[in-house]
């Protein structure tokens, strides 16, 4: 490459991010914009909002009583939307390399914050007249258990160079193999080991025909998620329909940490929740230090990154790409276990894309799990108000509100979130020579 290619590509480097950068920055200045003028000033000047702390199960572990909090709506939504106005003009007067999705992640944190604020106001649309912030914390939390493990899932597969577009037809296996399991055994370990298998079968399928065969990732993944979205509804008819003992609903147990499931707000969300949201947390930590902190996890990245020097140094490529893509899905499969752990009885197309908005979360997350944790909190706070706002008597329509998560995803995915590169040879068939 000559010197003026150099300095191209250099250029080009450069410019693409702060273009990027100026984007974002605009977004969150018109967000902020919105939110002052829609969800403040809008406002009539006496309405005011309650907000209480208070989970809807009170049996069990009680956290300590934490009082109503009265806001006055207009105000507190002028002075948050200026705030979310100020992230945006900071971005786009310093151009920050670092932080920016945190910055964009959190200007729609304090926009949903607006949000509930402005439906739980008095007088307003809310036929409620108050909202209660526990539970939307609390089913946040298990939205984002899910989408989380189907995260782990991508970046276990793509970190070695397999697409793994597949993460929602392993969804789907694990819950319907779960709730078969969990109903008849009555044993959610037992559901975790069917699905955790179920998950593992789908993930051997994808890399025996994207590494055996070289066929292409991402057909692969679609045709398995079609397959299995259409013999999960067979099934569902044929087996789930006429034998209900085989789909009774079971929910999995609230295992609550003494003292710290007490605290207000965070005990309840994060210190009272079932074996799957401590299991998700053990994993992402499990997945950060052996990728980032192991020599095995240097092989999956050197595999994932430059295969043939990889192999020129003695390291199976098929080997590990295999091992991480059997790992990958049975991480999601045990996501389609906690899926149905929470919803209950299994039904067919209950998932609705959430594989893909994982996979959407972990480009997010550049790739990384801790990354990926913070935009699964944000997208399952996303799809948790986009289902329930409605039931506050919002004047927005159910389609309308449940275009959010996906909005959301093709922003992501387009990247107007900021330049992410993903490793240099996800998606590359890998021929031997």
């Amino acid at each position: 490459m000559s010197t003026a290619d150099v300095a191209i590509e250099s250029t080009r480097d450069i410019v693409v991010p702060m273009t990027r950068t100026r984007v974002i920055g605009g977004i969150l200045i018109g967000l902020g914009v919105f939110i002052v003028g829609v969800f403040g000033i809008g406002v009539v000047s006496s309405a005011h909002s309650s907000l209480t702390f208070n989970p809807e199960n009170l049996t069990g572990t009680i956290p300590w009583h934490l009082g109503t909090l009265t806001l006055d709506t207009r105000w507190s939504n002028i002075i948050l939307g200026l705030l979310v106005c100020a992230l945006g003009v900071e971005v786009v007067t310093r151009l920050p390399r670092r932080g920016v999705m945190f910055r964009f992640s959190l200007g729609a944190v304090l926009f949903f914050l607006t949000l509930i604020i402005w439906v739980a106001r008095t007088p307003g649309p809310s036929i409620v007249g108050f909202i209660d912030v526990t539970p939307i914390l609390v089913r946040t939390a298990a939205i984002a258990t899910v989408l989380i493990l189907g995260s782990l899932s991508g970046v276990m597969c793509e970190r070695a160079g397999v697409v793994n577009i597949a993460i929602e037809g392993q969804f789907i296996a694990g819950a319907f193999i779960g709730s078969i399991l969990a109903s008849t055994t009555s044993s959610f370990w037992l559901a975790s080991v069917g699905g955790i298998v179920a998950g593992g079968l789908i993930g051997l399928a994808l890399a025996f025909f994207a590494l055996r065969y070289q066929s292409d990732q991402i057909i692969v993944g679609v045709v398995l998620v079609t397959i299995l979205t259409g013999l999960s509804s067979y099934l569902n008819l044929q087996v789930l329909t006429p034998y209900p003992q085989y789909n009774l609903g079971n929910i999995a147990p609230q295992v609550a940490i003494p003292f710290f499931a007490k605290i207000p707000i965070i005990g309840p969300v994060i210190f009272n929740e079932n074996g799957f949201f401590y299991a998700m947390v053990i994993l992402v930590v499990v997945v950060s230090v052996a990728l980032f902190r192991t020599r095995w996890g240097l092989r999956v990245r050197a595999v994932g990154e430059h295969p043939k020097a990889a192999a020129s140094v003695g390291i199976s490529v098929v080997r590990v790409r295999y091992r991480s893509v059997v790992m990958g899905g049975a991480i999601a499969g045990l996501g389609g276990v906690a899926f149905m752990a929470v919803q209950g009885q299994f039904q067919p197309g209950s998932t609705s894309g959430w594989g893909y908005i994982a996979l959407a979360a972990m480009i997010f997350g550049r790739w990384r799990p801790s990354g990926a944790v913070a935009a699964c909190v944000l997208f399952g706070l996303c799809l948790y108000l986009s289902s329930n706002l409605q039931t506050y008597g919002i004047p927005i329509s159910t389609e309308i509100l449940g275009m959010f998560p996906y909005i959301i995803t093709i922003v992501v995915v387009a990247g107007l979130i900021g330049r992410v590169r993903a490793p240099a040879a996800d998606g590359i068939p890998y021929a031997r020579d």
